[in-house]
């Protein structure tokens, strides 16, 4: 495939017919997935979520190679089909708000590499990504039921975790758990709707940062050989020193702090947390590319890494490398 100075297709043959339907195409994959979320009848739930994070990864493809302006339409078009499909079922107020998030959600990672593209430092770039996201949709979800008088998140979670969690206990009785491991396990989920309710606005922005994390470098990986593309590569990613600072004060605002105003703190720290695993993923890539040159290895080792405990090494290795410069000691080792 010829390219142009700037790593764009060249214009001409089979690109430039790829090239007609590209903004469509990156529009219709997230509402693919979106739509085995719904109509995929055993774990369709599951896989969409799995799915989901590699959604804005045809976006950001674009946006590396062509430009903001394509991956805006793209998202624009996206939102506004679901918009139009949802309408007539569910109301065109709630449709419209449904194609307003999903544009905005698979959208923002498109702006960060956009502004790589400009020629914004790709860590920094990805850093504001996260924080973004974070802020707006954790945010929103506070202030949105406060201004509409509806049900806040925080009492929906408990209704629906009150009611599945029975379920869930009723299930397991009935394939003949002993009593002993039934305790375990009911005292494990209660203890689990507990954090979830106090601590959403945290998990839902540790989300966010691992999933944009996926699309937006997934859709650099897909974007070479343009420029900001290879800039943006995952083994690359770099937090600057401050953000530790940030990570020790929400821990120790959430150590010392009373009980009820430990819920801010929280939530950053998780959301800090996540952000390092990330980073620390990214030192282990580093060397693995280099130690592994079988990719099935490496895709095994990042498995292995991300499954507890010993994600919270890799958590701590993203976070102590402002210090120790993990990648200039090993190369120079």
């Amino acid at each position: 495939m010829t390219t142009t100075e700037r790593g764009e297709p060249a214009p001409g043959g089979s690109d430039a017919r790829f090239r007609r339907f590209e903004i469509p195409l990156a529009a219709w994959f997230p509402l693919a997935i979106l739509a085995g979320m719904f109509f995929v009848p055993v774990g369709g739930v599951i896989l969409g979520a799995i799915a989901w994070p590699f959604a804005p990864a045809p976006l950001v493809r674009l946006a590396h190679r062509r430009g903001i302006g394509s991956a805006a339409a793209a998202a624009a078009l996206s939102g506004a089909i679901l918009a139009l499909v949802l309408g007539p079922a569910e109301g065109w107020a709630a449709a419209a708000g449904a194609g307003l998030v999903v544009a905005f959600s698979i959208g923002l990672p498109a702006a960060s590499a956009a502004r790589v593209r400009a020629g914004t430092d790709p860590s920094r770039a990805f850093l504001a990504l996260a924080a973004t996201g974070f802020l707006v949709f954790s945010g929103c979800m506070l202030v949105l039921p406060l201004l509409f008088g509806s049900t806040s998140v925080s009492k929906s979670l408990r209704s629906a975790l009150d009611v599945n969690i029975p379920a869930a206990i009723e299930s397991y009785r009935r394939a003949n758990m002993d009593a002993a491991t039934l305790e375990q396990m009911q005292r494990a989920l209660v203890q689990a709707r507990d954090l979830t309710v106090r601590y959403w606005p945290g998990l839902l922005g540790a989300y966010w940062i691992l999933s944009s994390a996926v699309g937006y470098y997934a859709g650099a990986w897909s974007a070479r050989p343009a420029p900001s593309a290879e800039a943006a590569r995952f083994e690359n990613l770099r937090l600057p020193a401050p953000v530790a600072g940030l990570f020790v004060a929400s821990g120790a605002a959430f150590a010392l702090l009373p009980t009820e105003a430990r819920g801010l703190a929280g939530d950053v720290l998780i959301a800090l947390a996540a952000l390092y695993f990330v980073a620390g993923l990214s030192i282990i890539c580093h060397f693995a590319r280099r130690w592994f040159q079988t990719r099935a290895l490496r895709i095994g080792l990042y498995v292995l890494v991300s499954y507890f405990p010993m994600s919270l090494g890799v958590a701590l290795l993203g976070l102590f490398d402002w210090y120790f410069q993990f990648r200039r000691r090993g190369e120079k080792g």
